[in-house]
């Protein structure tokens, strides 16, 4: 990998790349997927590098492939959703195979999804062989396929850190619909930190959004999900 290498090019997703700041050996260099909730549009992370200040991390922004009123979509409502999942998940696998052809290692490249975006990360990480740095679920659900628990022995997911966030105020997606999931992943031994914050269904910049930044840049917290496998 070369510092030449950005912004990253792909025609599977219309996206945007923010590099990592400038003198940040590439040898250090991260990666963060970055995936938006239903109706939004990568747009709205733009500022993700301020916000989040981790000076060694490259973003890959991604508009999902459906429109959707004023954004886009990832997947139709249910029980007509699984279809576009699938879908997703397959153009992502096709995403990763690209950004490992270019030089980036699977335990470098870390997914980031709000609301639809989590369900959709969670997805891929749950299905996809390799183990990556890290998976930020902020105030999303996550969909069990039939049979997910074989497929899931055969994907890195648990050797993929999990953090799941979500607000005590949140009526887009109910605490308990999250708290239930959690407790599937948990029974089937997935590394899933949880954490509720005092917020409705965006993101909280006062607790929530440094506590992420925290479990990122610190092995030592992001560990602590795999103390709750």
């Amino acid at each position: 990998m070369s510092n030449e290498l950005n912004p990253f090019p792909t025609d599977l997703f219309d996206s945007e790349w923010i590099p990592a700041s400038k003198g940040v050996p590439v040898s250090k260099q991260k990666l963060m997927i970055v995936l938006h909730g239903k109706g939004d549009k990568l747009d709205a992370f733009r500022s993700i590098k301020q916000e989040l200040r981790l000076p060694n991390f490259n973003y890959l922004l991604l508009n999902a492939p459906k429109r959707y009123l004023k954004g886009y979509s990832w997947y139709a409502v249910e029980p007509r959703h699984e279809v576009g999942v699938r879908g997703a998940r397959q153009r992502l696998f096709k995403l990763v195979d690209e950004l490992k052809s270019y030089g980036w290692n699977a335990k470098d490249i870390y997914w980031m999804g709000h609301s639809q975006g989590a369900l959709i990360a969670a997805d891929l990480v749950l299905n996809h062989p390799d183990a990556f740095g890290g998976l930020v679920g902020v105030s999303g659900y996550v969909w069990f396929f039939r049979g997910w628990q074989k497929r899931v022995s055969r994907s890195g997911a648990r050797k993929t850190p999990w953090l799941f966030t979500h607000g005590l105020r949140d009526r887009v997606i109910q605490p308990r619909e999250i708290r239930e999931d959690i407790e599937e992943l948990s029974s089937q031994k997935m590394p899933v930190l949880f954490r509720e914050f005092m917020k409705g269904h965006d993101f909280d910049y006062r607790k929530e959004v440094p506590f992420i930044r925290k479990w990122i840049a610190n092995p030592r917290v992001r560990k602590q999900s795999f103390l709750q496998a």
